[in-house]
């Protein structure tokens, strides 16, 4: 394999001296930050005395003419000194045979022998004796030649040219974990893998280093953009493929992003890949809305791997699982590969200002970045970094803001605030649409052009927004375009969207203007979102978790800048573009249901006084309309129907509703919770009963009780797994405690069949059978005498101390 050591910093290609030191020699080595002790790296010291040590030069692609007057210096510096011990030299630069000779004339009061110099070849040999050492050092593998071939020649980057590109890109920057194992054997055990926590805690970099292992072992990769569409039209029998759903609930919104039916689709779809031994599915989202979503979607509560991360079922990414020596190495690699000033990086090592960045308790990777990628753009002249570092880090909303009020353009802080609203992919076209329907509502006339528009994006692109222009868009009339390419922009970091949620909160003015200039009826749609964040039902639908801000009441009349805006838009078209195929794009379909709801939710904030009565007559209508043609009930239709229960004037009509739904719900009662769905339309909307009603609720209850039985009987006889099996006990007892039917796990069927699986399940397992077992990663095989042990440090040595003294070797 073709390693690549250019993607090492110094103190990555030190560790692996060191470790490849330990494999061939058997011992324990100590490490010491350079130029500490004079040129030791790394010792062997036993009976009290040094018995060898290794100096590093980590000098990437260069020759030996390059580095020789480098090697001649270190050579004078240390002059004797190590005489009386065995001294190696390693480097990452090619050696010839003369040029070890050299070397060792160079180093001859040192008595460095040839055979004890290391160059390029020499430690490639050693990693082919050693291949251990390659694991451990996880990101020489992941950055190796082989690897990186494979992932820019593969279906994935034809299909996603800008996630690779990414990935590509931020190889250097790798940290690895004790997350990633974890992560790993999850996948090898159950086929998924849900990666859950906070916003820029490395959710998605965790994913793609999963996807480059999966990649090296042969599986197919394989996207999903929009919806769980995208992984059914993928799937191939008896092929290997992984699957990547990133922020598979959305980013800021479960309202947003799951379609109709989807939560019952995924739901199937991870069912399908947990029985698939040629199937692996990775997803993130942020642990907040994976929280509110299970409590709104059922089937999603029912999925083992988005339970409770104490049952093994997924990983909660937070700072936890980063030691204070990697996230050291975060903070490094973030400094030793961005275009800081030497000064800025001396700053940062000489005052030991490291210590509190890496302690801080508001640390966050996606911090460190920020942090880094943006200090050259301070307007502070004579700027001290290790300062500015610090109070980022005390304020992480002062960092976004002092660079969005003070270091950008009109034009550029327009452009974002767009997009925040916006909140997925839009069209450039699109964008441009919205900036000048912006501009013409506020000033009476538009200022930016394509070119203009253009020019603030490329300012902006790798801090705040991505352009991708590899896609092309899909005209559902006449079909794909070849010639017709798109470019697709998003914001590149989401987080930067609760900032401006934050700071629209205490700008109620600015709602009103960004209201009235909407373009689409999403952005309209997004500031009710932040309107309504607290309201029950909007946080119940929509995770508007505790990173979102309750924006200040509006302003006397601005809230019908607001409903206006939702009015004049409600049957535009959508503003956010999907993946219809591996390499097209489709704008979203408006989903009316969607768009009434927030509609509705407005209005009904402010007193049932802003949406008219002829609007909210024409939504029960549509919803009306819906269900006399046989439609079942949908959530966001249940929904509606409970807020159009509040207006006393259309009683009549929505009963009318809430019976036709009854009756189409009647037609598909196959499953317990369909029996609960029917009832709730009757027990817990505050619609008065009907003759209908009535007649319903008395079938329902009726019928129950040998459907339950029956259900009970059929579900033992073809369930075979566990958690199958405790799954239909509970939704059979659910459903039982709501029709009042005594129900006990002794005497049902179920409850025998699981008793018997556990059971089996106890006898196939032997405590005493001792023979080996493959136990998946190696890290967590049973250690020899023989390992190394890559973490061993002397004790004496801090290691983050070690680390950033290498910055300014």
């Amino acid at each position: 394999m073709a390693r690549n050591y250019e993607d090492l910093s110094p103190h990555d290609f030190e560790v692996l001296v060191r470790d490849l030191f330990q494999a061939q020699y058997g011992v324990r080595l100590d490490t010491f930050p350079a130029g500490r002790d004079g040129g030791v790296d790394v010792r062997l010291h036993q009976g009290g005395r040094e018995l060898f040590v290794v100096q590093c030069k980590h000098t990437p692609g260069k020759k030996f003419s390059q580095i020789r007057a480098q090697l001649l210096g270190e050579a004078k510096k240390i002059g004797s000194r190590f005489s009386g011990q065995r001294y190696f030299l390693a480097t990452s630069a090619s050696l010839t045979r003369a040029n070890k000779q050299e070397i060792a004339v160079m180093f001859s009061r040192a008595k460095l022998s040839e055979g004890d110099i290391l160059g390029l070849d020499d430690i490639e040999n050693l990693l082919v004796l050693h291949p251990r050492v390659e694991i451990a050092n996880f990101k020489l593998w992941i950055t190796s030649t082989a690897v990186l071939d494979r992932l820019l020649s593969s279906d994935l980057y034809t299909r996603n040219a800008a996630l690779v590109d990414r990935i590509v890109a931020r190889r250097r920057l790798y940290v690895h974990s004790e997350a990633f194992p974890q992560a790993l054997d999850m996948l090898n055990a159950s086929h998924v893998c849900v990666i859950s926590g906070e916003p820029g805690i490395g959710k998605t970099t965790l994913a793609q280093t999963l996807l480059l292992q999966l990649l090296a072992d042969g599986w197919s990769l394989h996207v999903a953009s929009e919806d769980v569409s995208d992984i059914e039209r993928a799937w191939k029998p008896d092929v290997r493929q992984a699957f990547f759903y990133d922020d598979f609930l959305g980013q800021n919104s479960v309202l947003e992003s799951l379609s109709k039916n989807e939560d019952s689709r995924l739901a199937q779809v991870i069912a399908q890949v947990e029985k698939s031994a040629d199937k692996r599915l990775i997803m993130t989202t942020r642990e907040y809305i994976l929280r509110q979503a299970t409590q709104v979607y059922e089937p999603l509560s029912r999925i083992d791997a988005l339970d409770d991360v104490t049952d093994g079922a997924r990983v909660l990414l937070n700072l936890g699982h980063y030691t204070r020596e990697q996230r050291a190495q975060i903070f490094y690699n973030h400094i030793h590969f961005s275009d800081l000033p030497a000064s800025a990086r001396r700053a940062v090592v000489l005052g030991g200002s490291y210590r509190a960045i890496v302690g801080h308790p508001n640390f966050n990777p996606r911090l460190i970045e920020l942090i880094t990628s943006n200090f050259g753009r301070s307007k502070a002249p004579g700027a001290d970094f290790p300062d500015y570092a610090a109070k980022s880090l005390d304020n992480p909303q002062g960092l976004w803001g002092r660079i969005f009020e003070n270091q950008l353009t009109g034009t550029e802080r327009l452009v974002l605030l767009l997009l925040a609203t916006a909140r997925s992919h839009i069209e450039l076209s699109d964008l441009l649409a919205a900036v000048r329907r912006y501009e013409e509502a506020l000033h009476g006339r538009t200022s930016t052009d394509a070119n203009a528009l253009y020019r603030s994006l490329k300012k902006l692109q790798g801090t705040f927004v991505a352009l991708d222009s590899q896609n092309r868009l899909y005209d559902p009339r006449s079909g794909i375009h070849p010639q017709k390419k798109s470019t697709l922009i998003s914001l590149k970091n989401p987080s930067f969207a609760d900032y401006i949620c934050e700071y629209l909160a205490s700008r109620p003015t600015e709602i009103a203007q960004i209201a009235s200039g909407c373009a689409f009826f999403e952005q309209a749609e997004t500031l009710v979102h932040w309107e309504l964040a607290g309201e029950p039902l909007l946080e119940s639908l929509a995770a508007a978790g505790p990173r979102f801000q309750r924006a200040r009441r509006l302003s006397p009349g601005q809230q019908h800048s607001l409903m206006d805006a939702l009015l004049r838009l409600e049957k535009a078209e959508s503003c956010q573009w999907e993946a219809r195929s591996s390499w097209a794009w489709v704008r979203r379909r408006p989903v009316p249901a969607s768009r009434h709801l927030f509609i509705l939710l407005l209005d009904q904030k402010y007193g049932r006084s802003l949406a008219g009565e002829s609007t909210v007559r024409l939504i029960t209508e549509a919803l009306r309309q819906r269900f006399s043609e046989g439609q079942q009930l949908q959530g966001l239709d249940l929904e509606l129907l409970r807020l159009l229960s509040a207006y006393d004037g259309l009683r009549p009509v929505t009963t009318c509703i809430r019976d036709d739904a009854l009756e189409s719900s009647m037609m598909s009662l196959e499953h317990p919770r369909d029996f609960v769905e029917a009832l709730s339309l009757i027990v817990e909307i505050d619609i008065p009963q009907s003759e209908r009603s009535r007649q319903v609720e008395a079938v329902l209850r009726s019928t129950y009780a040998d459907f339950a039985r029956a259900w009970d009987r059929e579900q033992a006889s073809v369930t075979n797994g566990i958690t199958e099996c405790e799954d239909a006990l509970e939704a059979l007892r659910s459903a039982s405690s709501m029709f009042g039917v005594e129900f006990s796990h002794e005497t049902s069927e179920l409850g025998s069949r699981l008793e018997l699986l556990r059971e089996e399940a106890f006898e196939y397992y032997d405590p005493s059978d001792n023979e080996e077992r493959d136990y998946g990663d190696w890290a967590q095989r049973p250690r020899r005498n023989t390992d190394i042990r890559p973490e061993i440090r002397s004790p004496a040595v801090d290691e983050v101390d070690s680390l950033f003294a290498t910055l300014i070797e």
